[in-house]
């Protein structure tokens, strides 16, 4: 019986040692499995966090030699690794392309001519839609569109619009992508229309004369400058500019109107001196009374009386004067210029004063409200510290001679509001003696 009991007890300790080495291989199995899922996890976390971080930007997208260019740059803080290419035929419906690339980016480096170098032709007047595609599953779409697809805002203007025969003036072409694909290839074509009696020759275009790429939103801008000749006043040549292979009927249109200058020993006068004042009544003050002279006290507030003719009798309207005139003190030495802008009038007392009424946009059309009729003569005051403004200008509080100049800017019209002629001049002022 005691030998029994001794292998009884020998057993139950082989079977004890059997279940506790199960439970230790288990226990190790579950924590190696849970650290794997852990491991897992957190991989997966990172990858997520690292895939947040990655930016790409697309800074250029041509087609050139019938291929794809374009270049991407890491905008972010981590390196990205770009391994496919998407290319889908929008307009050809049912043409998609896939390939495999192999870039690697550092934060702030680029990658260009992606596509030169693929089996892929591309055609300037189709359209496509293409992504890029990083290790960590990012994409970044983009689509290219053809100039032909839709219309754009185009527009085009002559600065200005009204030349003297011999000059030239600039057109300028601007061209807008409103919508929300990247145009490529944008290529200016300019024509003259109609039946000009101007000669109007234009230059070559101004650089640049191709856009290769203009992203939504942005705007291209092509220039050429024309001469304009006439032998008549109002002659004109009219000008139209669209894009090669364009929308149809997507154009922007333009009239160039010259203006015949002649300088003869006759018509001088009436040309080359159009407008002229009378140096011998002119007038200033800084209050009491109007004074004439040329020597004046500094740093006061003061006025000026200048008594304008219009010599230009060709035209047969008047001139109506701009806000934006002023005299000019160019002080000597200096960079710093006073200028006193035109009012209607002005309050002479013990002080001087602009009234609201005397502001020079207290008038219907809030400008052009002085005028001087073809061969007549009109006083004008200037003393504003600023165009249209109330607030009187002061001669510098300084001691010195200084040369003055008149600043007329106008135009010659029937009315205030007609648009008129443009016209600006220069007249050779005074010296003044400010003490």
């Amino acid at each position: 019986m005691k030998s029994r009991r001794g292998l009884s007890s020998v057993v139950g300790a082989v079977f004890a040692v059997i279940d506790l080495s199960t439970t230790i291989g288990y226990v190790t199995y579950s924590m190696n499995v849970l650290d794997k899922y852990n491991q897992s996890i957190l991989a997966t976390n990172a990858n997520a966090v690292d895939r947040s971080k990655e930016q790409i930007q697309i800074s250029h997208i041509s087609i050139d030699s019938n291929k794809f260019n374009i270049t991407a740059s890491n905008t972010g803080s981590i390196p990205i690794h770009l391994t496919r290419f998407w290319i889908t035929n929008t307009t050809d419906v049912g043409k998609v392309f896939r390939y495999d690339i192999d870039y690697n980016l550092a934060p702030g480096q680029s990658q260009i001519k992606i596509g030169q170098s693929l089996p892929i032709y591309a055609k300037s007047n189709q359209a496509y839609d293409l992504k890029l595609i990083t290790d960590r599953g990012n994409i970044k779409e983009f689509n290219v569109n053809s100039v032909g697809s839709v219309p754009l805002n185009i527009q085009l203007l002559a600065l200005p619009p009204t030349v003297a025969s011999g000059f030239k003036t600039e057109l300028v072409m601007a061209v807008t992508n409103n919508g929300t694909s990247t145009l490529t290839n944008l290529v200016p074509v300019l024509t003259q229309n109609g039946s000009p009696t101007a000669t109007c020759t234009p230059d070559p275009i101004s650089s640049p004369s191709i856009y290769d790429t203009l992203p939504p939103g942005n705007t291209a801008i092509f220039s050429w400058a024309v001469k304009i000749t006439g032998t008549t006043d109002g002659q004109t040549c009219k000008f139209g500019a669209q894009l090669q292979n364009g929308y149809n009927n997507n154009f922007g249109n333009v009239t160039i109107t010259e203006n015949y200058v002649s300088l003869t020993s006759t018509s001088y006068a009436q040309n080359a001196g159009l407008l002229t004042m009378n140096y011998t009544l002119f007038k200033w003050t800084q209050g009491n009374q109007w004074n004439s002279g040329w020597e004046m006290p500094n740093g006061n507030p003061t006025a000026f009386s200048i008594k304008l003719t219009n010599n230009n009798s060709t035209q047969g309207t008047n001139f109506y004067i701009s806000k934006n005139s002023f005299v000019l003190i160019l002080r000597p030495g200096s960079a710093n210029t006073v200028p006193f802008y035109i009012v209607q009038n002005v309050t002479v007392s013990s002080t001087i004063s602009i009234s609201s009424s005397q502001q020079y946009t207290s008038c219907p059309s809030n400008d052009w409200c002085a005028n001087v009729p073809p061969n007549k003569s009109t006083t004008l005051y200037f003393a504003a510290s600023g165009s249209g403004g109330s607030a009187v200008q002061k001669l510098p509080n300084v001691a010195e001679t200084e040369a003055s100049f008149l600043l007329l800017m106008g135009k010659f019209s029937a009315t205030p509001g007609g648009s008129g002629s443009f016209y600006a001049q220069n007249l050779p002022y005074l010296a003044i003696n400010i003490t």
